[in-house]
């Protein structure tokens, strides 16, 4: 699972005296979008410490989508590689992990379909009723671990449809909000709530709560 940073330098057209030099401790005080921003700019520093803070949640999420660890791995290269050929294109109009997600789960998409695994589920209705659960409900981890092992939730999560497994991930493993989740998806807040909302009732029913 281990990304080389050597094959991601900046192209030999960025002159070296271009480059933004930082120190450690300075490149970990700046947010993702100014790491991005530097690296564009051929800073390949600000890159590893881009690949140090996301590797690990990334990672996780391509082997809960594609629930194999070949696949999740060579998914994992390729959304890096993706991330890095469009560096040149980048613009912080979001959070750098709202952009990072957008481009795995689009890849993630395309390597479903291609093999005819993708869920034909049919997208849920949005709901905007009053009653529907807040940011603070929608940590399932919190909620339903404390009496199932981890193991046994994520097995079960397995089991829920693609729009509901995706939310449920992105909460989970990416620790996005539901604005980024929505962004992520290209779909509404509500509805991201409403998938959450769904997808806690049944994994309650699974677990037997």
């Amino acid at each position: 699972m281990l990304l080389s940073v050597n094959g991601y330098e900046s192209d030999s057209c960025i002159a070296k005296s271009d480059k933004l030099k930082f120190t450690s401790a300075m490149q970990k005080s700046l947010s993702d979008e100014q790491l991005m921003l530097h690296y564009a700019k051929g800073d390949a520093s600000a890159f590893e410490q881009l690949y140090a803070r996301h590797k690990g949640g990334l990672y996780r999420y391509c082997l809960r989508q594609l629930n194999n660890q070949a696949r999740a791995e060579e998914c994992f290269q390729d959304i890096w590689m993706k991330l890095v050929n469009s560096r040149v294109n980048y613009q912080p109009k979001a959070l750098f992990t709202t952009y990072l997600y957008r481009i795995a789960q689009n890849h993630i998409i395309d390597i479903i379909r291609k093999e005819k695994k993708l869920s034909q589920e049919t997208e849920l209705e949005e709901e905007f009723h009053s009653s529907l659960v807040g940011d603070n409900r929608t940590d399932i981890a919190d909620e339903l671990i404390e009496k199932r092992q981890f193991q046994q939730l994520r097995q079960q999560i397995e089991q829920l449809p693609m729009e509901q497994k995706t939310a449920v991930l992105l909460k989970m493993d990416a620790g996005l909000s539901l604005e980024d989740i929505s962004n992520v998806l290209n779909c509404g807040r509500e509805t991201v709530k409403s998938r959450l909302r769904y997808a806690t009732a049944r994994l309650k029913n699974l677990l037997g709560e």
